[in-house]
């Protein structure tokens, strides 16, 4: 029988969930019985021009003993750009004021005309929030993978079918303002990439603007067997 993915990964947490306002880096973990550690980090609500950065660091031991970065193994999540979900809110748009969401440029005017990608303004924000909906989720002029839905002049933006679509979007009126809810970013690293002397690795986080963030490491490709996820809580299901 296969491998259960508990039996050939170890989960820890890389960063406790916090709001982080600049640098925050999580504790060390050893990487020299593994292969490959894969840190996954995810961002709460993000304003525009909002940036994550993930970066691996290295040390000498789980104490940090001589951290530093790992040359060439860092991301950044930037707001509104890949989103996992964000949301374009309304406030007195009008006319020829435009959102575009994955490529597709979305236009306010008096009246709607949905399969030219034409939203109306509305009687109020609200109204004109629901038509914007209506646009983005058209059959055959809306975004495709996405879904969207409002409440009380504000749009919310998500994939369809959850991991499998990001969703970009931007205005350039101030009228319509695009914020991220929530983004997941990912760094990975083996032991090639570590200097002489260093076996442990963390994560180190640096936002530009205080935002709730947390992340976990994954480390895979054991050397040896068998491993032991220390956690509080565990269930695998099995063949009978």
């Amino acid at each position: 029988m296969a491998k259960l993915l508990s039996e050939i990964n170890k989960v820890d947490i890389a960063i406790v969930p916090a709001s982080i306002n600049g640098a925050s880096t999580g504790p060390y973990y050893n990487l020299g019985l593994r292969n490959k550690a894969l840190f996954v980090w995810e961002t709460g609500a993000m304003a525009a021009g909002v940036t994550s950065v993930g970066q691996v660091m290295q040390a000498q031991d789980a104490a940090g003993t001589g951290a530093k970065v790992v040359t060439n193994n860092a991301a950044t999540i930037t707001a509104n750009t890949k989103a996992a979900a964000l949301t374009i809110t309304c406030a007195t748009v009008v006319a020829t004021d435009e959102v575009t969401v994955n490529g597709l440029t979305f236009t306010a005017a008096a009246a709607e005309d949905l399969p030219n990608r034409v939203f109306t303004v509305g009687a109020n924000d609200t109204a004109c929030a629901a038509s914007l909906v209506k646009a983005i989720n058209h059959a055959t002029a809306g975004v495709p993978g996405v879904t969207a839905t409002s409440a009380l002049g504000v749009v919310t933006v998500t994939a369809s079918d959850p991991g499998e679509v990001t969703v970009t979007a931007a205005s350039p009126d101030a009228t319509i303002t695009v914020a991220t809810l929530r983004a997941i970013g990912y760094v990975e690293c083996d032991t090639a990439f570590l200097d002489e002397g260093f076996t442990h690795l963390a994560l180190r986080v640096t936002n530009s603007a205080a935002t709730l963030t947390g992340a976990i490491l994954v480390r895979g490709e054991n050397r040896y067997s068998p491993l032991t996820n220390q956690v509080a809580a565990a269930k695998v299901d099995v063949e009978p």
